[in-house]
């Protein structure tokens, strides 16, 4: 979870959001007419500033790398795989990564993305940043490549994964479940944590985490849970059982104006939910409170269930905001929410509430084996049960789940109606459309 800036020699840039994003060191180079800036958190391998610069090459890089080994950062990879590979590079990494890479001598940028576009990336013709607030432009789509050159005369574009959803031949969930073994274990470290609910995502990691014998932090909100299932899992992984009161709310609430990339995530998703603002969220307040206080312990990699509604079930138990209402089809083809939709809203709220608080979010149901395994699945094996991957990984684990039953995340499950009437004055300000108060009403 790092952020980077790339702009012409004088561009004014503001730094104010994006710099949390890697509060553990500030790279900056000005080379050829741009100005590289880079804030660093410090995760994998050791302490080293970026950008990263080879010859006639320069590259900045927000994520993780999981498939080429690397002496002091896995970052340092990239341009080697530019130099033998030229720009489909991105071809051969498997990770969460935003790339913003310059070829001085072929006068080219190359702007990649991972498969589902999890790190944040825009761009203003060849200028580059984390964040809208840094630069004003357009995002990058996840699962690309674009490759534009300096004088603008002209653009490539290409997709990364090229993921197959024609063969649906695979008739046991044995290669699923090994490739969900493997995506946790790619991601997790000692100072990983996750939030544990009742529901299927958070559970699954909890479990496969136990099973490998890991450390790992777990914080679980009581809310609008199955008290049972998520009491059951608190003990099992040692969780951190949280209330909110409506003054840690309203704390969130500051914490996230001030200091969080602001985004109406939901409206730009053209989903019909219950707010439209990041900071009106419950879950995203929720995250907010649980990651203040894994910062504290040192804890810096947040596992996230992020992908699973969008990928194992297309939000079936949501027909609102669902394409395939649980049913996948004998002729299978990307659907709304395996690349847009529900799956750009959640990726933007997660990075950016991780990101404000310096907290690096991983994906273990984005792992491109994992979902590609999932796209083999014979229709009945996919149709055989709500999540029905998840369903036969917790029947064979023995851990507690509620079967067929999705629980949103959300910080205003706690609350009571006193609370929530106070809420209701905190919050009387989004009925003046544009209006955003400095200071919160009591």
């Amino acid at each position: 979870m790092c952020g980077f800036v790339v702009v012409k020699t004088g561009t004014p840039v503001d730094e104010s959001r994006v710099q949390r994003r890697g509060p553990d060191g500030r790279g900056c180079l000005t080379r050829e007419g741009f100005e590289f800036y880079h804030y660093l958190l410090h995760v994998t391998g050791e302490r080293t500033l970026q950008p990263f610069e080879k010859g006639h090459v320069v590259c900045v890089f927000n994520g993780e790398i999981y498939n080429h080994p690397f002496q002091r950062s896995d970052g340092e990879v990239i341009i080697p795989l530019y130099v033998k590979h030229g720009v489909e590079f991105a071809r051969h990494l498997d990770g969460e990564f935003a790339i913003a890479l310059y070829d001085f001598e072929r006068r080219v940028a190359v702007f990649a993305t991972d498969a589902f576009g999890t790190k944040p990336l825009f761009i203003r013709g060849v200028e580059a940043a984390s964040y809208r607030s840094a630069l004003p432009g357009m995002a990058v789509p996840p699962n690309t490549t674009l490759v534009r050159q300096f004088d603008g005369a002209k653009e490539q574009a290409f997709v990364n994964v090229a993921f197959d959803f024609g063969n649906q031949s695979e008739r046991s969930y044995d290669r699923w479940l090994t490739a969900f073994s493997g995506a946790v274990k790619k991601r997790s470290t000692s100072d990983c944590f996750i939030g544990l609910s009742s529901g299927y995502d958070s559970g699954a990691i909890a479990c496969e985490l136990l099973e490998q014998g890991m450390p790992f932090g777990a914080y679980s909100i009581r809310g609008n849970e199955r008290q049972d299932v998520l009491e059951a899992r608190v003990e099992r992984a040692n969780s951190a059982l949280l209330e909110l009161s409506v003054d840690d709310y309203e704390n969130e609430v500051n914490f996230l104006r001030r200091h969080c990339e602001p985004a109406s995530f939901l409206a730009e998703a053209q989903m019909e939910l219950h707010c439209d603002d990041l900071f009106d969220d419950p879950g995203a307040i929720g995250s907010s409170f649980i990651f203040a206080r894994a910062r504290a312990k040192g804890q810096k990699v947040y596992l996230s269930g992020q992908g699973a509604d969008e990928i194992l079930s297309d939000y079936a138990l949501t027909p609102k905001v669902s394409s395939l209402h649980g049913r996948f089809p004998v002729q299978l083809a990307p659907w709304k929410n395996f690349y847009g939709g529900c799956q750009r809203a959640y990726l933007t709220k997660e990075e950016y509430v991780g990101g404000c608080h310096g907290i690096e979010t991983r994906y273990p149901f984005l792992d491109t084996e994992l979902v590609q395994e999932f796209l083999w699945l014979a229709p009945e094996l996919k149709n055989r049960y709500y999540k029905a991957p998840l369903h036969e990984y917790f029947a064979r684990h023995e851990f507690p789940f509620w079967e067929g039953a999705k629980r949103g995340f959300g910080a205003d499950m706690n609350l009571t109606q006193a609370d929530e009437a106070r809420l209701a004055r905190l919050f009387a300000w989004r009925k003046r459309p544009g209006s955003f108060p400095t200071s919160l009403p009591q």
